[in-house]
């Protein structure tokens, strides 16, 4: 038997509608979500400079990639609210710090070095294909 959209009915079309619609509502959810995640290794390299685990270079790379992945990000979805994500991305930062105070790490350097890492790499990532083209 050959399954066709005729084998489903009405429910078969409606629920065939509700998938398409939902795609892009979750894809901008990741977009969003994502986004609030760079937003958040930045405010961790900023945080880690403040407290002399990474240098004022550090942050300036920093601040190259996340404009870059920022760029990136908004140019796929216009209605990503920065602010939000932005204010978001500094509540995480402080809960990681917290969560990092408590486990009583001596210093911060290799978490701080990831976020600067991560940051770079993402930045690379979304660059090549502009540059490719």
């Amino acid at each position: 038997m050959r399954l066709t959209a005729g084998n489903f009915g009405v429910s078969g079309v409606v629920l065939t509608g509700a998938v398409a619609l939902a795609v892009p509502a979750w894809a901008a959810i990741s977009l969003s979500m994502s986004l609030k995640n760079y937003y958040a290794e930045y405010e961790i390299v900023e945080q880690c400079a403040r407290q002399a685990q990474l240098t004022k270079e550090d942050v300036e790379t920093a601040s190259t990639a996340i404009a870059v992945i920022e760029k990136y990000y908004l140019g796929r979805d216009k209605g990503l609210n920065k602010a939000r994500l932005k204010r978001q991305a500094i509540a995480d930062k402080n809960d990681s710090f917290e969560i990092l105070a408590r486990s009583g790490e001596s210093g911060f350097r290799p978490y701080c070095q990831m976020s600067l890492n991560e940051l770079v790499r993402k930045a690379r990532e979304v660059e090549e294909p502009t540059n490719a083209e």
